[in-house]
């Protein structure tokens, strides 16, 4: 199991535009879309606190 683990952590200081080979900009673009998305559906779908709503 370690030389599994091991194989992994190898990599180094990595960041993730550099794992899926994508320009920076383009994935901090996409990232702000998904997060903006994500708060629109879980406001339209009503999921938000139920004692936030009594005030």
């Amino acid at each position: 199991m370690f030389p599994k683990i091991s194989a992994i952590a190898k990599i180094g200081n990595v960041v993730m535009p550099d794992l899926w080979h994508l320009n920076p900009y383009l994935f901090i673009a996409l990232f702000a879309l998904i997060t903006l998305l994500l708060f629109y559906f879980i406001d339209r779908a009503g999921l938000f606190r139920k004692d936030k709503l009594a005030k």
